[in-house]
């Protein structure tokens, strides 16, 4: 895809119990996408790590449920694609 490099900034939201002061820097031991800014309800964290960059999306380790949403939202994206181009259409 392409859409991310190192200079795009990563930023996601998690619950503040999802913290961890400790995470392994290799990416074979971790699961964990590093992240530039972490959004929790009380606090938004910038992390100061040099960890790399994904280059792209792990898709072996998207578990059935998320392989699922990701479906799901594919669905409603390409709804919403084809209702914009009839509204265009209309106008």
């Amino acid at each position: 895809m392409g859409a991310v490099d190192d200079d795009t900034t990563l930023v996601t939201m998690v619950r503040d119990l999802q913290l961890a002061d400790d995470i392994p820097s290799d990416p074979a031991l971790c699961d964990d996408v590093p992240m530039d800014i972490v959004c929790t309800p009380t606090r938004t964290l910038r992390i100061d790590m040099p960890l790399p960059k994904p280059s792209g999306v792990n898709w072996d380790k998207l578990s059935p449920e998320e392989e699922s949403q990701k479906l799901m939202r594919k669905g409603h994206q390409q709804k919403s694609h084809a209702k914009a181009r009839r509204d265009m259409m209309h106008d």
